[in-house]
């Protein structure tokens, strides 16, 4: 089975997706609905930055490569906003329905899911940015992935872009990001979630830390 190649933290977070999957499928058969449907891409796209800094980590040729690990970088930094994105879907949350508190514990795991996969993979960025460069950069780049989140968050709820549109559409892309510093809600979100996911990842990190004491010991 592919589970044997997994770690156990890679396979905890493989049983909490399934978990969230299996909750959308019996909402969707309980009530016939599609309403929730949306929360499977968004967890789609949560979860590629995971994917994406566990290939970075087991990667040699990107890590051999300084040029190599930017342009990964790159593309980790456009997705990684979608991750912590999920909480906002709470938008969705209606009480005028007899499915009111499936739909709160629905909600629930998908955003938490979102954030577990945010906090795990950037702390896997950092960890290797550590080993390339050194501490500075890495808590400097850190600490810039959570308000960038923040940010990102705020252009996907408010302003509805993807991570595509720097693609698609990167000069709209442009404008209404420097026109974002005018509008005080961007700097509530940038903040409010740059700060929230610091919180988390501290606390992350810190649980993280006293385990490899503890298993060195």
């Amino acid at each position: 089975m592919i589970t044997k190649h997994l770690t156990k933290k890679q396979n905890a977070l493989l049983l909490l997706v399934i978990f969230c999957i299996f909750l959308e499928l019996l909402r969707v058969q309980l009530t016939q609905s599609l309403k929730f449907s949306f929360l499977l891409w968004n967890l789609f796209l949560a979860f590629i930055p995971y994917v994406i800094s566990e290939f970075i980590k087991i990667s040699k040729l990107v890590r051999q490569s300084k040029f190599k690990m930017i342009l990964v970088l790159i593309c980790w930094v456009l997705f990684l906003p979608n991750a912590p994105y999920i909480i906002t879907d709470f938008i969705h949350f209606r009480t005028n329905n007899s499915m009111v508190w499936y739909d709160l514990f629905l909600l629930f795991c998908f955003a938490n899911t979102g954030l577990i996969l945010a906090i795990i993979s950037i702390k896997d960025i950092h960890s290797v940015i550590i080993k390339i460069w050194n501490v500075r950069i890495g808590n400097i780049f850190t600490t810039s992935m959570f308000f960038l989140c923040g940010f990102g968050i705020y252009l996907g709820r408010f302003l509805r872009f993807n991570s595509w549109d720097i693609i698609s559409s990167p000069m709209s892309l442009l404008n209404k990001s420097i026109l974002s510093f005018m509008k005080i809600e961007a700097w509530y979100v940038t903040l409010g979630f740059g700060v929230f996911l610091w919180i988390l990842f501290s606390l992350y990190s810190t649980n993280v830390s006293t385990e490899v004491k503890n298993n060195s010991n």
